[in-house]
């Protein structure tokens, strides 16, 4: 299933230093023309709200909508819980892409692709082994992992000196995720896996594999959880990133006290990989701070716009590279945090349930006034969260941007910045006039 949202391919890269907080306002402020430095901060967006902390929609409401995105978007995002047993061999095989050599000149790891490198790797997807019918099995991960195209880790790119733009890089996913693992590798090193809306290749590792259903399902239903607010928290050695989920122990539990915040900790129940392969499950602490909230943010354009603004400054990340967002998925970690499960990639996020408003014609203001501050915005490739227009009549959003042209040429930001629609793409039009949809997610 190969990922159709790579809005530019980098010609020249200009090298900049990881920035969060002070110092990705300012730098910020120097890359992107037309924005003040007070709009790098939210308060500056929340203020123009007349209703900011007016909820949305309720929990109920939000596992409403959350179905009409499966009944929408029925072969992108899942019930887990309802999957099949059991897949037929035409049904399998018709889920797993097994590579070809490209008609174009590809690079593993900067080295030119070889017919053989291709033939090698086909057979690790180990096709020809698929029973007439597959009993499926359930895990979860134990770590952050990336769900990758092919069963390898080799970076593949159209240039050999890129290195930001992994053509076989899917998405990552957080730990204690539920998966169903539909296939394994020759060497059963990879599962070829289903999340609720991904597929792929996860390194075995990455997994463990509970005994059955029933003990998958335990765990996947704890009722009191834990979700990520801050752009991400680390336990330990793990990564969790903005609106993960950690599920709560089932009953106090008495920790080491030099674990403890000052204010106390939850005690969060995660799972481990066990000698075997097999689901375990351990204890951690998590401090009782403002980078969790117990169950999920409550739905309002202020928790929105203050969820988005904690990315702001964060590097780029090709389908999650380097533990960071590209612009799809800052969409989809900023709206997890309030429970909505939306598909992972921007076009099948345009396509999704929710009210739309279209783009069409030389009127887009009067279009873009019909959306809300938070909103996604799409065009071709890339997605927006729209914050607002200013006096002077430009519009702005936030977004994880890779770069923009001007008459002088390429402008590489690679960063998630505040920006106005008036930047160009590289056919020469404004952002604005290349917006097909907006979406609110309601």
């Amino acid at each position: 299933m190969k990922r159709l949202l790579l809005f530019v391919t980098v010609v020249t890269m200009i090298t900049m230093a990881a920035f969060v907080g002070p110092a990705a306002a300012a730098d910020a402020y120097k890359v992107m023309p037309n924005v003040a430095p007070m709009m790098l901060n939210e308060t500056y967006w929340i203020n123009k709200l007349q209703e900011p902390n007016q909820v949305i929609l309720q929990q109920k409401e939000i596992a409403a909508f959350n179905q009409a995105v499966i009944d929408k978007s029925p072969d992108t995002v899942f019930d887990l819980r309802q999957y099949p047993s059991k897949l037929s061999k035409e049904k399998l095989v018709s889920l797993i892409a097994v590579p070809k050599l490209p008609e174009e000149r590809e690079y593993v790891n900067g080295q030119p692709v070889t017919a053989d490198y291709y033939s090698t790797l086909a057979a690790k997807c180990n096709v020809n082994a698929i029973a007439p019918s597959t009993l499926v099995r359930f895990a979860f991960t134990v770590t952050r992992a990336n769900i990758r195209t092919y069963p390898t880790n080799d970076f593949v790119a159209d240039k050999s000196e890129d290195h930001e733009f992994d053509l076989w890089q899917e998405t990552a996913i957080d730990p204690a995720e539920p998966v169903v693992i539909l296939h394994e590798s020759l060497n059963k090193d990879w599962y070829y896996v289903q999340t609720y809306n991904y597929r792929g290749w996860l390194p075995a590792r990455a997994l463990a594999v509970a005994a059955n259903r029933q003990e998958w399902l335990k765990y996947f239903d704890t009722a009191e959880f834990l979700t990520v607010t801050a752009h991400k928290i680390t336990i330990g050695d793990t990564v969790f990133a903005m609106g993960a989920k950690l599920p709560l122990a089932d009953s106090k539990v008495s920790l080491l006290r030099e674990k403890q915040g000052k204010a106390g900790n939850y005690a969060v129940k995660l799972p481990v990989r066990g000698p075997q392969g097999e689901l375990g499950f351990e204890l951690a602490a998590v401090p009782m701070d403002n980078q969790v909230v117990r169950g999920y943010l409550p739905y309002t354009r202020a928790n929105i716009i203050s969820q988005v603004f904690k990315l702001q400054g964060q590097r780029y990340g090709w389908g999650g590279m380097h533990d960071s967002w590209d612009c799809s998925s800052l969409v989809l970690d900023v709206y997890r945090s309030f429970g909505l499960r939306l598909p992972r990639n921007a076009d099948e996020q345009e396509l999704t349930a929710g009210r739309t408003i279209a783009f069409s014609g030389s009127d887009r203001v009067a279009q873009i006034n019909k959306l809300e501050p938070g909103d996604a915005i799409y065009m071709p490739g890339h997605v927006m969260m729209y914050l607002g227009q200013e006096q002077d009549g430009r519009q702005y959003a936030i977004h994880s941007l890779g770069g923009y042209n001007t008459e002088e040429g390429r402008i590489s930001v690679m960063r998630v910045v505040v920006s106005d629609l008036s930047i160009k793409t590289r056919s020469g039009k404004t952002f604005l006039n290349r917006l097909t949809n907006g979406k609110q997610f309601q």
